[in-house]
């Protein structure tokens, strides 16, 4: 074998990891749309079970079980959301390593940076976990109609 043919055998071998990186990535992807839906429908759940409980009365059991369950799922999602980032920074290093380390604007439907770098911050504060602080709010908006009294 010469050094050709192991070119070729390393970069077929790159691009096929790039496919298996993307098809986890979509995979992650999935997850974090299922998991915002489970969570809404246990929301649901949740606060009719504590109404039942409460004879139809809304109790702060109701503020605090909503607030553990988004909690519980946004920490997932979040975890999700971060090993995505990290399998696009090595696609991305892929990538670059198989242009000769030059850096690309635009390739294989994702923009690259120079250097991303994934972090547990931008986990847990970025676009797609809008639904968990809408949630948040939601349900504080509502405790606060509550103390008040308009309720």
């Amino acid at each position: 074998m010469d050094i050709k043919d192991l070119e070729k055998l390393k970069e077929t071998l790159k691009l096929k990891e790039i496919d298996q990186l993307d098809a986890a990535i979509l995979q992650f992807s999935k997850n974090t749309l299922a998991t915002k839906r489970i969570c809404a429908t246990l929301l649901i759940g949740v606060s009719t079970i504590v109404l039942k409980i409460t004879n139809d009365e809304i109790d702060y059991a109701l503020y605090v079980g909503s607030i553990v369950t988004l909690i519980f799922f946004w920490i997932i999602d979040s975890n999700s959301y971060y090993y995505q980032r990290k399998l696009r920074i090595r696609m991305t290093e892929i990538v670059n390593d198989l242009r000769g380390n030059e850096l690309i604007s635009d390739g294989y439907g994702m923009p690259l940076k120079k250097k991303e770098k994934a972090s547990w911050s931008k986990a847990f504060f970025n676009s797609s976990q809008v639904f968990y602080y809408l949630g948040f709010l939601i349900i504080i908006l509502v405790a606060l109609v509550d103390l008040i009294g308009w309720i």
